[in-house]
């Protein structure tokens, strides 16, 4: 009996001990762990820090000497114009352009507050850049008219047409849409391709821009339908109202407009601000040459982020905004359709004036 009794004591001894060995090596591993987690923390902060840190610094240098190339070409002003003047605004709009899209690519790990103060300086510059450009070279400006629909008195369907501009060859300056209504505009190949194109004061209109612009800037349309094909930089827009917009871009970027539907292929993170009841899906306009103008514009047809927006008026990371939503369950429009009811709506218009 002792010696029985002896040996349960002796299995109890080592039981108890291979008890504390398990625990204690379960506490250095836990610890361990914790430690691991603590120190691959401590590296993504230290990384983001130097990220953020390497991107204010280049950020805020690229943009002085942006502002410093301008405020040299405005002490001259007084002075004859250097016969290479032109060529130093186009070199400062490549500045301009390529310190946008250095801010695109970093909104990943910038603070919403962040990309706002940038985006806001690069604007600046822009402004900048343009006004002194319009001082120092003045230019005329070049203004399109949309044809007007006549009524055809015939008894078949009215046929879609398409009004064109000026046949003439292609000159200098951008095209330029302003102070259209009830107008249907088509722009093909030559006449947009590599072009910055303007669109201003526009009501009721139906535009189509079929090729590859260099960048699209829109200001006040309402009721509107805008169809573009890929833009190889950025697209702009303001005070929209009631349209309907089908782009490709690089950048996209929305400024105080309501009740807007955008069907959207866009490489970088789209932005929008003092904007409301922005419906967004993905980009769907179709034409011939589409194919064509995704390979020379450069746009990565492959990569579309049109449901990565960025709203300037709500910086919560955990809420959605309220002013933008992704379409659900909403079936694509059809372009041709809705051409040829727009066509015909035009027409009994004018059919009421005659």
């Amino acid at each position: 009996m002792d010696n029985q009794s002896d040996n349960n004591d002796v299995l109890d001894a080592s039981a108890r001990k291979d008890f504390m060995l398990e625990r204690l090596n379960k506490r250095n591993k836990d610890r361990q762990n914790y430690l691991d987690v603590k120190l691959e923390q401590r590296n993504k902060e230290t990384l983001h820090n130097e990220g953020v840190d390497f991107f204010a610094q280049t950020f805020g240098e690229r943009s002085y000497d942006i502002e410093q190339r301008i405020q040299r070409l405005q002490l001259k002003s007084g002075d004859a114009p250097p016969p290479d003047l032109g060529q130093h605004f186009t070199e400062i709009t490549m500045q301009i352009q390529e310190l946008q899209r250095y801010l695109t690519t970093s909104t990943m790990f910038l603070s919403d507050f962040k990309i706002k103060s940038c985006q806001h300086m690069l604007n600046a510059l822009t402004s900048a850049s343009d006004e002194a450009r319009q001082r120092l070279l003045p230019k005329k400006k070049f203004g399109f008219s949309g044809k007007k629909l006549a009524v055809k008195q015939q008894q078949k369907p009215l046929q879609p047409k398409v009004d064109v501009v000026d046949k003439s060859p292609a000159k200098s300056f951008n095209w330029t849409i302003a102070n259209e209504s009830n107008a249907h505009i088509v722009l093909h190949g030559a006449q947009v391709n590599g072009l910055d194109i303007t669109i201003s004061n526009v009501h009721k209109c139906f535009i189509e821009l079929q090729g590859h612009p260099g960048s699209v800037q829109i200001s006040n349309a309402s009721q509107c339908t805008l169809l573009c094909g890929p833009v190889a930089r950025s697209f702009f827009a303001e005070q929209l109202e009631r349209c309907t917009v089908a782009i490709a871009c690089q950048q996209l970027r929305l400024h105080s407009s309501h009740a807007t539907r955008i069907y959207l292929h866009v490489t970088c993170r789209a932005i929008i601000e003092d904007c409301r009841r922005i419906d967004i899906d993905v980009y769907n306009y179709d034409y011939p040459e589409l194919e064509a103008d995704y390979a020379a514009s450069g746009l990565n047809k492959s990569q579309n982020n049109y449901t990565d927006v960025a709203d300037f008026n709500w910086l919560s990371p955990d809420v959605a905004s309220p002013n933008w939503t992704l379409l659900k369950d909403h079936a694509a429009p059809n372009w041709s359709a809705l051409r040829r009811d727009f066509l015909s709506s035009v027409s009994k218009d004018d059919a009421a004036l005659i």
